[in-house]
Order: C-alpha cells, then sequence, then structure tokens
C-alpha cells in the first residue's frame, strides 16, 4: 500500500530533482570560488562584521546594538 502510494506521488522525481539542484548550486559555488581572484577574496575578508565598526561609520537615523 505505502509502495503505491509513493509510486503514485512522484516522490521519487521530486527528491531526484532536488538532489541535482543542490549538485548544481555547490558546483557553481565551488566553480566561483576557485576561480576568484586572492585580492577579491581578502577584500571580503576583510570586511567588519555586524556592529563591528565605529558608531560614526553607520548610516544616519540608526544606533548601534548593545
Amino acid at each position: 500500500m505505502l509502495q503505491e502510494l509513493t509510486a503514485r506521488s512522484g516522490a521519487t522525481v521530486w527528491a531526484i530533482a532536488s538532489m541535482l539542484f543542490f549538485l548544481a548550486v555547490w558546483v557553481f559555488v565551488a566553480v566561483r570560488v576557485f576561480r576568484a581572484r586572492p585580492e577579491e577574496l581578502d577584500a571580503l575578508a576583510r570586511l567588519p562584521l555586524e556592529g563591528d565598526g565605529d558608531p560614526a561609520e553607520l548610516p544616519a537615523g540608526t544606533r548601534p546594538r548593545a
């Protein structure tokens, strides 16, 4: 009974499609990281985390969180 339900629901197709989607996104990110220039990655690594900047650098109308 359960096998008939899963066979008719198309769950297998969705499982395979989601696995292929995950693989495609993973390959895209991996290729993008390996093709990135080291200078670009260094610049991204040096970006301040939220709340690490000076309060003077915050946009107008905002205040730092405690």
